[in-house]
Formats: C-alpha cells, structure tokens, sequence
C-alpha cells in the first residue's frame, strides 16, 4: 500500500521554468515542467524544464541545451590550451619559430599561432605592456611576449620582408638571379659617386669629363640636384662606358643605404690639393667607407700655387686610404679639372678598380630592375624620377613600380634631355608617368600589368606606415646599451660629433678615445664635423646605428623631428666634460656588471625562542658593524657554514620591529624556514655590490 503524500499546487508558470499542468498520479511533467516529476519514491523523470520528484533523483532545474560541435570544439581547446593571467593561450615548445614582419601587430601574431587577439592582448597586459589588437609593436616587445609564450620571434628583415610581399605576386628575383647562365650576362659600365668637400672642384671635374658645362647653369656655382651621367672612354682599344653620379652633400648617398640600395660600384673622393682634407672630405670618406665600396682619390687642383699633393697623400693615410706608393692599395690620381690634367688617367684608375676589385656583368635581356636615384614633382611633366638601370632592360610603355609609386612609362630622357626609348644596364634616365614621387633609394621593376603594380605599391606603403610606427624606439640609445650588449645585438657604440668649433670637436673625440672599458666593447667615432646637426647627420646616423653628440650645437630645421621619426638618440652638452661623463658611463653599462660581496655585519646567537607562528627566532648581540633587516644572511658554526642564501625576514628589538640594529645592541632574528640555529651560532649579512670599473 503506497504511503500517504500531499500533493502541493504546481508553481505559477513562466516559459521554461513551470507552471504547467500536472499528468497522473506523480505528477507527470507538464508541458511547463514545473511540477515534480515521477511517482513518491521512484526516480523522477527529467522533463523540458522539470524539477525533481518529491523524494526522487530528480532531473535538471533548468533544461539543458545540447552544445553545437562547434562550440564543443572550442571548449576543448580552452581546455588543451594553458592558461596565462586568467586567459586561455596556445603555447609554443620554446623553439618554436614565429616570423613577423616589422611593424606588425598583435593580430598578426594571434594568425600566427592561431590564438585570440584579446587573449594576447591581456597577457602583454600583465607582462606590463598595454597595447591595442591593431597596434604596430616593435621587436622588443614581441620578444618578451614570444619567450612568455614558449615562441622565437623573429623579426624579418626590410629584404626579407620585400622577398615575402613579391612571394604573394609569384616574384622571385633570387631564383631568377640564381637561374642565370654566364652566357646570358654581359659586362656593364661601373658607376661611380662623385665626393668630396665643398668648393674643391666635383662639379668642375665631372664637367671636364664629360664635356659639358654644368657649372654655369647651376646657381652661385653649387650643384643644386643630383646628376647622373655616362660618358664613353677608349680603354686599352675598347670603349668602355662610365655612370657618374653627382651627390650634393652626400645626403642622397646616405638616404639611398638607409633603404638598403647598393647603388654605388666605385667612389671618387675628390681632395683639392691647396686646401688638403677638410670637414666634409672627412664626411664623404666615412660615408664611403660605411658603404664598402672602393675609393679612388682625385687629386684636384694641383696646377694652383701652394699645391701640396704630398701632403694629401699623408693626410689621408691616417684615415686608412694608404697610396699605392705607400704600400697600400688605394689609386691616388693628381688632375686639374680647370686644365683638363690627367683626366683620362682618373678614367684609367677607375676602370682598373673596377676590373680587379667588382664583377661587374648584368642580364640585360629581361624586365628592368633598378634604383631610384632622386625624383621630383614637376608642375607640367608630373612625378619625374631618375631612375638606374641595374639588370634587364626599361623600355617605353612598360608598367613599372617603384617603392610606393607605380604607372605605366610614358617617356624617357637622358642627361641631356633626349628622348630615350629603351636604357640598358648601369643606364640612368629621367621616366615620367608614375603615380607619385617615389624616394632616393627605391627599388624600381616593372611588371606584367598595371593592376599588379598598384596592389605591391599599395602593401609597400601599409608596410612602411607600420614599420615606421613600430620603429621608433628601435635605434640605440645611451640608456638600453647594456641590454643592446646583454641580448647580444651590438657591441660597439658608435658616435657622431658635431661642434660649434673643430679644436673642441678634437678634444672631445681624443678624450672619449682615451675611454678605457675592458674587452668585449669598442667605441668608433664614424664622423665628426663642425656646425649644426643635419639631416645628413641623422640619415646616417640611422644606417649606422650611431648616437649624435651635439656640443655647443643644435640640430637644423626639421632634423629633430627626422631624429624622432627614424628614433636616432641626439645629445646636446655645453661642458665637455659632461659628455665625457655620460658617454663613459654607458660605455660601462655596456659590459657585464661584476659583483662583489661585502659584508656589513654579525650577530652571536645568544638564546633561540621557539615560536609557532615564526619558528625559531635567534635571541644575538650584534658583534660587528650592523644588521638589516632583508639583508642576504649565512650561519656559521665553529667556522663551518651550516646555512647559505639565507634573508633576514624579521628583526625585532624587544617587541618592536626595527629596520636596521647597530653594534653592542640586542635583537631577535627570524631567518624564514631556516630554524637549525643554536647558542654561538654566528649570523653574517651581507649584501653584493657592483665592482667600480677603473
């Protein structure tokens, strides 16, 4: 006989929670499922939305929807996947190598590793870095997030960069490169920059060769743009053809390495022999140097009263250009550009460099590839670039891009205004119908549509946009040396010095030579000059990865916002010796710092208290200098070590807690989980300090 029950009213009913009406003799479910389910004592049912039977195993409260596959897949992911500052990230093996490009972002990164971007979000968040999905992150910060999640960041190079973004259109210049034959490569003329100091006769001396006058169309005699011109020369029964290219103030040279161009075969320094080495000689040879290509040494104006070319020859040994006659390797050429000397022997010394030291052949039947020289909005013609010729060959009516330009040429000229229909390898023309006004140093190809060239123009420029938002800080400067050194990407500090006279200059740089900080880190002085900071300064301070060292001088209009965009680091002293100061300290942060231990005071144990909260607490007299609470701590026993690594975790006088107890005084130590102290026992503290270099 079933037991007595009372029934109780089914609640009211809400969609999906009860309220329905009850069935049979348990209260079947309803279509509500409020009601109990089941009979007295049997197993309730489980209804859509039911509770349980009066005294049964009763189904769930509310109904359970059933997970869709997606959702169950990502659920166990979450799951597979290790949690970091409370958000679920996918975990590399520690060499697991992730490549970015630079300026990326951190949805970039998510792709990578096929995680969530607001997960990464978050744990650069508690790394201490706070950065949006979107944002252009520099390498630093994608290393510390990368070695927090088990991943090797790698950073591709700007040519590594342009190889992937010309992947994505099927280019691929190296496998084309490597695909040529030598009988498909035909020799090219050299070309040749043109350097030198102001006044000492470039101009003059490209326009005896060529012969053309160019110095009266220029204004007040200085060259105002960038020529590049080829003249032809009879060379041992042959003619040979010859590229110059005119730098006014090298910028152009610098600009085009500070985008990785290598432009230049071979570098003319002109020196005149009258005035010997002056500041922008020295200039145009570091620049020179900086890019490694060969120098050959113009002699100029050796036909003027108090010509000295001896000494010439002496003043640039010690910048490490030894004449031929001197045992070195370097062509020294004496010519008077006003008196046509000895200009043929200067086109002799070039070729032969260029022969024995460059290999100097290009393909020239196949698509144009070359370097963007200069370029420049003109109001009638449009952007008008001038473009080198490097292998193939650019024809009118090809689509050519060039960095974040492109168009279709419309018309080509040479130096002299000609119009051109076709330039070879080491050719420089003028080309008009691009978009807009390419920089010096861009690579120029043409490609088989007009549609493909604007899509690589269009990603050059989003990748330059991000490279330069990222990159800001990306240079050297006084303050992350030693990191630059402890991660291993640098050990030299170089330096550009520039003052407001030359004797300070010397001093400054004699004085920072004189720097002694041990092995492992040098200090080079890549230029010095007398005036203002210049963009010229800056651009190769960027190449170079250098620090500008201003004394007595500022930078030139627009320059510190140039600094600030290319994230070039530029000091400014009026004390010779502050300089000096900073420099040297640096220099030592550079290096490993050395540590010593120094030891500031002892205790003798004189009773040991037990204590349950605190375990034991040592009962000394302070013997010897002075003991600190968080100091570093060791116990000795009968001279013998029986505890190491230890800290002073409390220290008390009396009930009171000090910071710090002084010889003669009383005071309980707490030395943490250490408790194997006993009465003699002596307790030393000491602390490491950093060795002072000398």
């Amino acid at each position: 006989m079933m037991p007595n029950r009372t029934e109780r009213p089914a609640a009211p009913g809400r969609p999906g929670a009860g309220g329905g009406p009850r069935r049979g003799p348990g209260g079947a479910p309803g279509t509500g499922g409020g009601a109990p389910v089941g009979g007295g004592f049997g197993k309730g049912g489980r209804g859509r939305g039911g509770t349980a039977g009066a005294f049964g195993k009763g189904g769930a409260g509310r109904g359970k929807q059933r997970k869709s596959k997606r959702a169950k897949r990502q659920e166990l992911e979450q799951m597979s996947a290790p949690s970091l500052g409370g958000v679920s990230v996918p975990r590399g093996d520690g060499n697991t190598v992730v490549r970015l490009r630079r300026g990326a972002s951190i949805t970039d990164f998510a792709d990578k590793i096929e995680a969530n971007p607001a997960a990464l979000v978050t744990v650069l968040f508690h790394l201490g870095e706070m950065a949006t999905a979107t944002q252009s992150l520099d390498e630093g910060t994608f290393g510390v997030l990368g070695e927090e999640l088990g991943y090797r960041i790698e950073v591709v190079s700007p040519e590594d960069e342009e190889r992937e973004l010309l992947s994505q259109f099927d280019i691929d210049f190296d496998a084309e490169l490597e695909a040529e034959g030598d009988d498909e490569l035909e020799a090219r003329p050299p070309v040749v920059t043109v350097m030198g100091h102001v006044d000492h006769g470039k101009t003059r001396l490209l326009d005896a060769i060529r012969n053309s006058n160019v110095v009266e169309g220029e204004h007040g005699g200085i060259t105002q743009h960038i020529g590049a011109y080829q003249v032809e020369f009879e060379h041992e029964g042959t003619e040979r053809a010859i590229t110059f290219i005119d730098t006014p103030g090298h910028e152009a040279f610098t600009a085009m390495r500070a985008r990785g161009a290598k432009v230049t075969d071979i570098a003319v320094l002109v020196v005149a022999a009258d005035d010997g080495v002056m500041p922008q000689t020295v200039e145009a040879l570091n620049h020179a140097q900086a890019a490694n290509v060969p120098i050959v040494v113009a002699v100029n104006k050796i036909d003027k009263e108090g010509a000295n070319p001896e000494k010439v020859r002496g003043q640039l040994t010690e910048y490490g250009l030894v004449p031929e006659e001197y045992g070195g390797d370097t062509m020294f050429v004496e010519v008077s550009a006003r008196q046509n000397l000895n200009i043929d022997a200067l086109l002799e010394a070039v070729l032969l460099t260029a022969d024995a030291a460059l290999d100097m052949r290009a393909n020239p039947n196949k698509d144009a590839r070359g370097i963007a020289i200069e370029a420049n909005l003109d109001k009638g013609r449009g952007a008008v670039a001038t473009v080198l010729v490097q292998s193939g060959t650019l024809k009118v009516g090809d689509t050519i891009v060039a960095g974040t330009a492109h168009g279709r040429v419309r018309a080509m000229f040479d130096e002299n205004g000609d119009n051109v229909t076709e330039a070879g390898p080491s050719r420089p023309v003028q080309v008009l119908g691009l978009s807009n006004v390419p920089r010096a140093g861009d690579t120029f190809f043409v490609t088989d549509d007009e549609r493909t060239a604007r899509q690589i123009a269009e990603k050059r420029e989003a990748a330059d946009r991000n490279a330069a938002l990222a990159k800001r800080r990306k240079r050297i400067s006084l303050e992350d040396f030693d990191q630059a050194v402890a991660d291993g990407k640098v050990d030299t500090l170089n330096l550009i010095l520039k003052g407001d006279v030359s004797g300070a200059v010397e001093a400054l740089e004699d004085s920072l030579l004189k720097i002694d900080v041990g092995e492992g880190v040098q200090l080079r002085v890549i230029h010095r000059g007398v005036g203002a900071i210049t963009q010229n300064d800056v651009n190769l301070a960027t190449v170079d990865n250098a620090v500008i060292i201003g004394f007595n001088v500022k930078p030139a209009e627009r320059v510190a916002d140039l600094a600030e965009r290319e994230g070039v680091d530029m000091r400014f002293y009026s004390v010779i010796y502050a300089a000096i100061d900073d420099i040297e300290l640096a220099l030592k942060g550079m290096l490993k710092p050395e540590y010593e231990e120094v030891q500031l005071g002892t205790a003798e144990v004189r009773e040991v208290f037990r204590s349950s909260k605190f375990g034991n607490i040592a009962g000394s007299i302070v013997r010897s200098g002075v003991i600190r609470r968080n100091a570093k701590a060791r116990v000795t026993r009968d001279g013998k070590v029986i505890g190491e690594n230890l800290t002073v975790d409390s220290l008390k006088r009396f009930k009171d807690d000090a910071t710090e107890v002084r010889t003669d005084f009383e005071c309980g130590i707490g030395l943490g989980s250490f408790n194997d102290v006993k009465e003699g026992d002596i307790i030393e503290t000491f602390e490491m300090r950093e060795k002072p270099r000398v």
